[in-house]
């Protein structure tokens, strides 16, 4: 039995998100920017446009608020609870926010940094953890895709795990 306690233990740790307290860490000769500021415009009522991808952001995570996303606290969902705050969000006057699939996701990821590998001046106080999108696993049941934004690396895991969230719209 302890072996069977062990294990429930191991999965608790894995389960729980990670946020770094290391400083971001960039290296523009090494990689060329994948998201560049140039490409977003940041807008007043908190989204931000893609005019690469034509998706509009909210600008915040899930939990956050503010111009640099410095009050509240960020929040963490199991991937049934993401989707129904997505489906029930009502930000900056609009009812279309959604999880955005594994492939949207990437677009955000910046990899010329990691800790987080996302560009803090559009996506401010990005936690360097994992974010749902609303992608299935197709070789897990219960089993969805996610962005690790300390390496910006995909990932799957139970959907029962509680990560953080980043919604998305359709800007067309």
């Amino acid at each position: 039995m302890k072996s069977k306690y062990t294990f429930l233990a191991f999965l608790a740790v894995i389960a729980t998100p990670v946020i770094s307290s290391a400083a971001q860490t960039c290296r523009p000769a090494d990689i060329a920017e994948s998201t560049p500021a140039s490409r977003f415009v940041i807008n007043s009522d908190g989204t931000v446009a893609d005019s690469s991808t034509g998706l509009i952001w909210k600008r915040c995570s899930e939990g956050l608020s503010g111009v640099k996303c410095e009050d509240g606290t960020v929040s963490t969902y199991n991937w049934k609870e993401a989707k129904k705050a997505a489906e029930s969000s009502k930000f900056a006057g609009r009812q279309d926010w959604r999880l955005p699939t594994i492939k949207e996701l990437d677009t955000i990821v910046e990899y010329q940094c990691s800790m987080p590998a996302v560009n803090q001046t559009v996506f401010p106080a990005t936690p360097a953890s994992n974010f749902w999108s609303s992608s299935f696993y197709s070789g897990y049941s219960n089993g969805g895709w996610n962005v690790n934004f300390n390496d910006g690396v995909r990932d799957s895991c139970s959907m029962n795990y509680s990560l953080y969230v980043r919604l998305v719209r359709s800007g067309k």
